[in-house]
């Protein structure tokens, strides 16, 4: 092989990282000589667009005289190259040889490494084996001495146990046990298995000293009669034997100075009762004291003899309170509630005696995993299954304090600052004093039957106090008063409901979370918001009752014997000062200017639905008297667009929602005076005016307006009959245009000077209109006709009920529109003297 094919293969082998770094260091910069040429893509770069096609000449001529300087640089590095190639050669066989001389001199220098470690452990070998002998010897020699140190301490231990030396005992037997644990791995060897032997046969031993030394040390009543100083030093030996050592002086301990209590206090005996619970607590203070004073020098601190007495005592007093609550036949709930009491200061007072002594850490978990010395609900758990009596009685307690309300409330009507009823507030506040009692006793079963039962009377309150208390009577008359507390109840409910929001989440803050999903407040919520919107409605037909008797002074006037247009009646003045005089106090005591608003809207909706109904009792109506009903009409208008404005804080306009209902309704009215105002001769003139402003092609309502301007049967009929044809003709009338109120058919006439002929004519015209109309006139009661919201559906058939685009050109202003009138009758005059003048000259 020669040194070109070698060239070529060394180059074959070379890596493409390498072949990266020779790139580098050529920094190609032209796209033909980079080893990832592209020639699409070249190409693509040369002519980008069909209009760069044009210049291929050029560019092909380019790259002809590209091609032609690459040749010519070829060839002189291909001469160049066959000059130097002997010389490459010779050079390219060296540098293999001295790679191969450069290698062969590494591999002797490994040999030589290898060689000189295998050296190097000989020579240590030696060292290694006196190193590990040292260890075993330091280890050996650390092993007897401990052994030694055992032996001797085992022997000393077994001379102070005969002699009773329990303090010195203690510190020597501890150091045994440690000791001891260093032979753990040692057990087959036969002198340390004797020794390990030995040492639990003094363990065994120093436990029944020390337990004789207590069995010896106190008497039966408790008292001490051996020395205490003898008892503690044992204290610290069962300190050191263990957990169960101490257990067992412990349990001895508690029960001699429990056992008087055990015997004193037997469920079966009187002063177990709850009304001695007293008692109990104060003999655990008397027993505490002479733990404190007398054997406080005795048991260690660690130990909390103390503590352990009372959480017996309260384990004891538990079940005995138990069996008492359990065998009595009835629980009074007076003694239940003082007894429960007393116990629940009774556990806080040990826990706070007992909790400096945790925080420090003095206590010791003596083989227990929960926290020691806990005395909560220790024995008040007991009361707990016992805790419906004091729900009964709470609930029979609210029962009278509902009852006592419907008088107490009215008691205090000469305050005047007053913004809800008294007993909304006492009662509420009697609900955050119970709960807070109650979640003493428990935040479980019992704070959830409290919740129950709140739940239940704030019902009852609603409903008894707020609703019965102050509906309205028909029988009596409507005073200031009434306004003022039925305005009082309405504020009342709504600072029910929001009071029951915010209690709803204090209770599930405080009660167990197992209740939490069940607290739900929402329907008392609910019948209070109920309680405001029947406040309200009571509000407003108290409003209504008080305008009745000025409407049936204006139903008493004579309005078809009217000759002249005088200053506003006096039934509208009166109905003026009644409103104001009613709303104003409504006003003033409503706290929430948003229900006031309602009330406002109700009220003119209702109002204005009587009012209308109100004109087709003053019957019959002339044209004067239409005048002057327009007039009165105007005012009172006046009088219901100052409703909004009679607030303590005088609101500067009126909302418009409130204004267009009032429009809305007077514009009905307007509208059917302005029919009546409308002279009959000639008939075309009337039913044109008739179809522009009231807009329908109702018979039974033309029937209606012909009616009340006193026209008789036999009067009507050519009308009729004009209507008729004219209806027929135009399309577009509706069937109904809602602005005449539904007949009332039940409802006697106001006006007792009607001739029969003519009530009988209108029922008969009623009649027939019924059954010519597709929507048959539907009867309704007197209560039906009063309720703003079936009034607000009676006056909505889909159409806008508001005639003001039909009417404005004859509503520019007031005095245009008594003008108008006047000119009616002038003209009805004239054409009543021209068919006159024709009669005579017929007559001649």
């Amino acid at each position: 092989m020669n040194s070109t094919d070698e060239l070529r293969k060394e180059a074959v082998q070379i890596s493409p990282h390498l072949e990266q770094k020779v790139l580098n260091i050529l920094k190609v910069e032209n796209p033909l000589d980079s080893p990832d040429f592209d020639p699409t893509e070249y190409i693509n770069r040369l002519f980008p667009n069909e209009q760069s096609l044009a210049s291929i000449d050029t560019v092909v001529e380019k790259l002809q005289r590209k091609i032609s300087g690459t040749g010519r640089d070829a060839e002189q590095l291909t001469n160049a190259q066959s000059e130097l190639g002997s010389t490459g050669a010779e050079e390219l066989g060296k540098a293999k040889e001295s790679i191969k001389e450069l290698f062969q001199k590494t591999q002797d220098i490994k040999m030589k490494a290898a060689q000189s470690e295998a050296m190097v452990q000989d020579i240590t070998q030696d060292v290694k084996s006196l190193d590990y002998a040292k260890r075993h010897l330091i280890h050996s020699v650390t092993a007897l001495k401990r052994l030694q140190m055992l032996v001797t301490a085992v022997d000393q231990l077994e001379i102070m146990s005969r002699n009773k030396q329990y303090k010195e005992s203690a510190q020597l037997l501890e150091a045994v046990i440690q000791l001891m644990q260093h032979f753990k791995s040692y057990k087959s060897v036969p002198q340390i298995s004797e020794l390990s032997d030995r040492i639990t046969k003094l363990q065994k031993h120093l436990e029944a000293c020390v337990l004789h030394e207590f069995d010896e040390g106190f008497n039966n009543d408790g008292v001490v009669v051996g020395q205490p100083w003898v008892l503690h030093d044992a204290c610290l030996v069962a300190t050191t034997l263990g957990n169960d050592t101490k257990e067992n002086i412990l349990k001895k301990y508690i029960s001699l100075q429990l056992a008087n209590y055990r015997q004193i206090f037997r469920p079966s005996e009187e002063v177990s009762q709850l009304d001695n619970i007293s008692r109990r607590y104060a003999f655990l203070k008397r027993i505490l004291k002479v733990c404190d004073e007398t054997h406080g020098e005795i048991f260690p601190v660690s130990w909390c003899a103390s503590g352990r007495i009372c959480e017996k005592f309260c384990a004891y007093t538990r079940s005995d309170l138990e069996l008492v609550l359990s065998s009595s036949s009835q629980i009074d709930v007076k003694e239940l509630l003082k007894a429960l009491q007393l116990t629940i200061e009774f556990e806080g007072q040990l826990s706070k005696r007992y909790e400096k002594h945790a925080s420090e850490g003095l206590l010791e978990n003596y083989g227990k995993k929960e926290p020691v010395l806990r005395f909560e609900k220790t024995i008040s758990s007991a009361f707990i299954p016992y805790l419906w009596v004091y729900i009964n009685a709470e609930d029979r307690t609210l029962s009278n304090m509902i009852d006592s309300y419907i008088q107490s409330d009215k008691a205090a009507e000469d305050d005047s600052n007053m913004v809800v009823l008294p007993s909304s507030t006492d009662l509420f506040y009697f609900y955050r004093e119970t709960l807070v009692q109650c979640a003493k006793f428990s935040t479980g079963k019992a704070f959830w039957d409290l919740c129950q039962l709140f739940s239940k009377h704030l019902h009852s309150y609603c409903s008894k106090v707020i609703l019965e208390n102050y509906s309205l009577n028909n029988k009596k008359a409507v005073t200031l008063e009434h306004f003022r507390f039925v305005s009082l109840a309405l504020n009342t409910a709504d600072y029910c409901c929001m009071t029951t929001a915010q209690a709803k989440e204090k209770l599930k803050e405080t009660i167990d979370p197992e209740y939490i999903d069940d607290v739900n407040l929402k329907d008392v919520q609910d019948a209070f918001m109920s309680a405001v919107s029947a406040s309200i409605d009571n509000i407003t037909r108290s409003l209504e009752i008080s305008c009745d008797v000025q409407l049936q002074q204006m139903a008493r006037l004579q309005w078809g014997t009217m000759d002249t247009v005088g200053d506003q009646s006096d039934y509208v003045s009166q109905l003026q000062d009644t409103i104001k005089r009613y709303a104003t106090i409504v006003g003033k005591t409503i706290a929430n200017k948003r229900y006031f608003r309602t009330f406002s809207d109700r009220f003119v909706e209702a109002f204005m639905a009587k009012y209308i109904s109100n004109i087709f009792k003053c019957k019959p109506i002339s044209e004067i008297g239409a005048e002057q009903m327009l007039l009165d009409t105007h005012t009172i208008k006046t009088v219901l667009m100052d409703i909004p404005f009679m607030r303590p804080e005088g609101s500067m306009t009126a909302p418009t929602s409130y204004v267009k209902l009032v429009n809305r309704g007077i514009s009905k009215a307007e509208t059917i005076l302005k029919t009546i105002m409308t002279p009959v001769d000639p008939p075309e003139g009337y039913v044109d005016n008739y179809i522009f402003l009231i807009g329908d092609g109702h018979t039974g309502n033309f029937a209606r307006l012909l009616d009340l301007k006193g026209l008789k049967k036999v009067e009507q009929g050519p009308l009729i009959d004009v209507f008729h044809k004219k209806a027929a003709k135009n399309k577009e009338l509706k069937d109904n245009s809602g602005i005449l109120p539904p007949i009332e058919l039940n409802t006697q006439q106001s006006t007792s000077n009607l001739p029969n002929a003519i009530t009988t004519s209108f029922s008969t015209i009623a009649t027939s209109a019924s059954n010519f109309s597709p929507n048959p006139l539907q009867q309704f009661s007197r209560s039906t006709l009063t309720s703003p919201t079936t009034n607000s559906q009676l006056f909505s058939d889909g159409t806008s009920s508001n005639p003001s685009s039909k009417t404005g050109r004859l509503n520019e202003n007031f005095r245009k529109l008594v003008m108008t009138g006047m000119a009616f009758r002038k003209d009805l005059q004239d054409r009543r003297e021209q068919h006159h003048s024709k009669e005579n000259n017929t007559g001649q």
